[in-house]
């Protein structure tokens, strides 16, 4: 008798935890608002002409706007480049992991799917990030770039928070694409003979 009371209390009480699980709690953890990190970034370019064998500095800017974030990431894609070595060298970084480098044909994450969907990298990119990244928080990542052959040395440039929840978890928001059919902001420097 005692056993078939214990059962029954056993049996309605996952009988009531299921249900909250199934019909209430979920309910309660999608009315919760979800924080949304807005990315700014700016790029200041030393010069848009320069020499063969002289560089230019490319310096990014970077900033969460919006709330509280998991990831804060800038990147510098290099489509004119097979590989960035002596070419491209970062002076400087506030970031706190180190940036890597991605070399093309890795497989990297693309349109904006944290890592869902994944393409192959067409040229040398280098990424740094920032985790976590609250609010008003501010980045910078300088290049001294020595490009090796005449001619439009272009430099592509966007910021990604994570959680990426909307148009605005991503700068710039419209544009030119790049690889990874995300938005960029494209930089070009004209390299005399």
């Amino acid at each position: 008798m005692n056993k078939l009371i214990i059962i029954g209390i056993i049996g309605v009480s996952l009988a009531v935890y299921f249900s909250m699980t199934v019909f209430v709690l979920p309910e309660k953890f999608l009315a919760k608002e979800q924080f949304t990190p807005i990315p700014f970034l700016e790029v200041e370019v030393s010069s848009t002409q320069i020499n063969l064998g002289e560089s230019f500095r490319l310096s990014t800017f970077s900033e969460n706007i919006g709330d509280y974030g998991d990831i804060h990431i800038v990147s510098a894609g290099f489509p004119t480049l097979s590989d960035t070595e002596e070419i491209v060298r970062i002076v400087s970084y506030d970031f706190s992991n180190s940036p890597i480098y991605i070399e093309p044909g890795e497989e990297i994450g693309a349109k904006y799917s944290g890592g869902l969907e994944t393409v192959y990298a067409q040229y040398p990119q280098i990424e740094a990030m920032n985790r976590p990244v609250q609010p008003g928080t501010k980045f910078v990542m300088d290049f001294e770039i020595t490009p090796n052959e005449p001619g439009p040395f272009t430099v592509y440039v966007k910021s990604i928070d994570i959680p990426h929840t909307s148009s605005s978890s991503h700068y710039p928001t419209e544009g030119q694409l790049d690889h990874q059919g995300e938005y960029v902001l494209v930089y070009t420097v004209n390299v005399n003979p």
